[in-house]
């Protein structure tokens, strides 16, 4: 009779199931470093694409500015040449105030491109930013500093509105200058009910229009100017751009 034996398999040691262990961790723990790299990688691909965008935004705000600037500058030199015409000793013509008033029938607007940093607010993408120091500027800049001159110049608007347009409309004659306001089609223009007093209110609104011009300029668009321009330098070096 044939006697049959059962097989026995050899027990593993405790060092295999280790040694198994450990190649599945490393091989699950690399994934996840590989993961996280790309991840890594991709979130500064478009850390750098914003700061791309950003940047064509803020020169654009730079142009913007330096243009605003020059602009209220000439007019603050007009207005302070009506104040001297209006209070020499020789009584003004009608002619001189109204071609110096020209100049004025204009509303300084804000222009400037928030597209880029609203986008980032709004998709959490500000966090791809590492530089803390960097984004407090750049917080600074479109959430304080831009917002200060929005609001400036719609005060500025409702100056005009309230004061410039109707002081116009009562003693000015659209027949005497252009729809835009900024030149004259006759030689002999009238100022209707023209008087002492009403010569001096115009002197009041034109000279409180030209130091409200020289604090939006002093206060708030010059500092917005000079820190959109610290802003420009440091994107592009911390990004490496041109």
């Amino acid at each position: 009779m044939e006697v049959h034996h059962h097989a026995h398999t050899a027990r593993k040691k405790w060092t295999h199931y280790f040694w198994e262990f450990l190649m599945l961790f490393l091989a699950v723990f690399c994934g996840f470093l590989a993961e996280y790299q790309l991840e890594h990688v991709i979130e500064h691909q478009r850390e750098k694409k914003f700061a791309g965008q950003m940047l064509s935004d803020l020169r654009a705000d730079s142009a913007f500015f330096a243009n605003r600037i020059h602009m209220i500058d000439s007019m603050i030199k007009v207005q302070q040449e009506l104040y001297s015409l209006m209070t020499r000793p020789v009584k003004a013509t009608n002619k001189e105030i109204i071609k110096a008033t020209e100049a004025v029938f204009f509303i300084y607007d804000i222009q400037t491109t928030t597209a880029t940093y609203e986008q980032m607010k709004t998709s959490g993408s500000l966090r791809y930013i590492q530089d803390k120091d960097l984004t407090n500027v750049i917080q600074r800049y479109y959430a304080v500093l831009l917002p200060r001159v929005s609001n400036a110049m719609e005060v500025h608007q409702q100056f005009f509105n309230d004061y410039i347009h109707p002081y116009t409309l009562k003693h000015f004659r659209v027949q005497d200058y252009s729809s835009t306001g900024d030149s004259l089609i006759t030689d002999n223009p009238v100022i209707l009910f023209r008087t002492t007093e009403s010569d001096q209110e115009l002197l009041n609104i034109f000279e409180s229009y030209s130091r409200f011009h020289k604090k939006i300029k002093t206060l708030l668009i010059e500092p917005a100017f000079k820190k959109l321009n610290e802003l420009i330098a440091l994107l592009k070096k911390e990004y490496h751009l041109k």
